[in-house]
Order: C-alpha cells, then sequence, then structure tokens
C-alpha cells in the first residue's frame, strides 16, 4: 500500500472529488463546479484532499471568513475509514484554519447522519442547541 499524504486540492480534482462525495453516505451534494472553483480560490490553504495510487480517497474544505471558520465536505472513502484519516483530515484542516486566526470554528451535520455525529462527537466538537441554521436559496 502507497503512503498517502495530505495534499492541496487544486481544481483539477473537482471532478473526483464529486464522484467521492456522491458515494460517500450522508453528504449532500449540490455543489456545482463552477462554485467549487470559487471556494478553492478564495480558501486556497485550506481546502484538502488524500489520495492513493493517485484517487482520492478523502476530502475536507475549509472556509475562513476572517472571524470564523467553517469545514464543508469531510469524508473519508468507505474503505479508508477507520484508520484515523477523517481525524488527521479533521486536525489538519483546523490547525489550518487557526493559523488564518479563525476565533471559532463551525460545521454542518444532516440531523439523520448518525455516524458524522458520532464521529465529531469522539473528537470534542460541542453540538449546539441554542442556535438553529437558516437558508435561503439565491440562485434562481
Amino acid at each position: 500500500m502507497d503512503e498517502l499524504n495530505i495534499e492541496l486540492v487544486s481544481e483539477a480534482d473537482i471532478p473526483a472529488m464529486l464522484v467521492l462525495w456522491r458515494n460517500t453516505p450522508g453528504l449532500g451534494v449540490g455543489d456545482e463546479e463552477a462554485s467549487l472553483q470559487n471556494f478553492i480560490r478564495r480558501n486556497p490553504t485550506t481546502c484538502l484532499l488524500l489520495k492513493s495510487g493517485g484517487v482520492i480517497v478523502s476530502t475536507v474544505l475549509g472556509g475562513f471568513d476572517g472571524r470564523r471558520g467553517y469545514i464543508y465536505h469531510l469524508a473519508v472513502h468507505p474503505d479508508y475509514q477507520r484508520r484515523g484519516w477523517g481525524r488527521k483530515m479533521l486536525q489538519e484542516v483546523i490547525m489550518r484554519l487557526e493559523e488564518l486566526k479563525a476565533e471559532k470554528i463551525h460545521l454542518f451535520v444532516f440531523e439523520d447522519n448518525q455516524g458524522a455525529k458520532a464521529f465529531y462527537e469522539r473528537q470534542a466538537w460541542i453540538r449546539r442547541h441554542d442556535i438553529q441554521v437558516y437558508s435561503i436559496n439565491t440562485n434562481k
């Protein structure tokens, strides 16, 4: 088995990332290539992936708004789960967001994604009960 290293995402990686996300239970994929390109350009040091044999097996996208950090699409291919890669990817993106001076980091998990909720709780994340997320679709 080849050595796995965490790398920065490039725009050329987007199609393969979308394949991974579509095959990862619990992730919602409403992303278009253009919006992901924009996100990567705005967050070049906090969008990360892991490859094995040239194939993407894990991703995480970190966003920073100047004050808060946000984590999206932490995904690990099922064949690579339970090996510590999710934890390593999470630690790496947190470190990079902290370097940008993120005061707090948030992430979103679908209510029915029990596996992700358990994972983040094991990593000492705290579920907030004092706020709710509201969204509006501006893509008319």
